[in-house]
């Protein structure tokens, strides 16, 4: 195998089959597309202290838990122009540090019922402690059981670890908006753990939702990433939708493809090598990538 591999161009629309061996499936814009409840009950939006510009109301209807990490509960409050339609989009849960959080959006929250949940330890971050929560709200709802009492320094991570065992099998798509953005420390923490969760809690789905794309791991194997049109998610038509494949990961990664303007075979990527950013998914309602690695990968949104 060459370095460069083999790279084959595609016309604008192509159909692609699910694969016929083993796969994992990714449907990466269920937060624009669930309407049954059954089917949205676990899509989790998580709002960050970052802004964002695309439309809040069209995806909270998709999803059927919202936290806000600290000073996500601002710019959540912030994006209604009166007190009115904010009780009709109240979130179940704020989390953090409270470093951000500004004191009039915690007492108009916690007036409405919000679960506030001060967690000063700083060994990790308001995103940390927010993951932790929602995997507590639901391993806690499947028992049956309430809240228990959570210690204001690190009282998530006590119970997650302690009481739950750190695991759970409940299959939960976070879609976390504005974590991407402002400090870049802070971005590359938050691709950090897009890898680490995968491989510690596997039940997570993470997906970031960035006022330009949507940024998600691809696993090691084959993954067929499947969405009902590309309108879904890129309203633009006048081209398709941008992509990139981006080996963050400790490791470099030999990829396959289908479904992009530019397909590749047996195409190495590494950082300090070749990268692929800049394709087009043309794939008609989906794409194939074989990974020899887990990959990040961000698709273009036109919201």
């Amino acid at each position: 195998m060459s370095e460069q591999g083999e790279v084959f161009e595609r016309p604008d629309t192509v159909a692609v089959d699910p694969p016929s061996k083993r796969h994992h499936t990714i449907e990466p814009f269920a937060f624009l597309t669930s309407v049954k409840e059954n089917e949205k009950k676990h899509n989790v939006l998580l709002i960050s202290n970052q802004p964002f510009k695309i439309n809040l109301k069209a995806i909270w209807v998709h999803c059927g838990l919202v936290v806000c990490s600290d000073g996500g509960a601002n710019r959540l409050f912030d994006s209604f122009s009166n007190d009115q339609e904010r009780e009709d989009y109240l979130p179940s849960y704020i989390v953090g540090d409270f470093d951000s959080l500004r004191d009039n959006v915690k007492d108009f929250y916690q007036s409405k019922g919000v679960k506030i949940i001060p967690q000063y330890g700083q060994y990790s971050n308001d995103f940390q402690k927010s993951i932790r929560c929602v995997q507590l709200h639901f391993s806690l709802l499947e028992q049956g059981r309430q809240w228990p009492y959570i210690d204001d320094d690190d009282g998530l991570k006590e119970i997650w670890e302690n009481e739950m065992g750190g695991t759970s099998d409940i299959q939960i798509h976070i879609y976390a908006l504005s974590v991407i953005g402002g400090r870049f420390d802070q971005s590359v923490q938050s691709i950090n753990q897009l890898y680490i969760l995968h491989q510690t809690e596997p039940n997570l789905h993470l997906f970031f939702i960035t006022n330009d794309d949507l940024i998600f791991l691809l696993y090691k194997g084959v993954n067929y990433v499947t969405y009902p049109d590309r309108t879904v998610f890129c309203k633009d038509t006048s081209s398709p939708p941008l992509c990139g494949l981006l080996p963050l990961g400790n490791k470099s990664v030999v990829l396959n493809s289908f479904g992009f303007r530019y397909d590749i075979k047996n195409w190495l990527t590494e950082m300090m090598g070749q990268v692929s950013s800049s394709n087009r998914v043309v794939g008609e309602k989906g794409f194939i990538v074989e990974c020899s690695e887990d990959i990040t990968m961000n698709i273009e949104l036109n919201l």
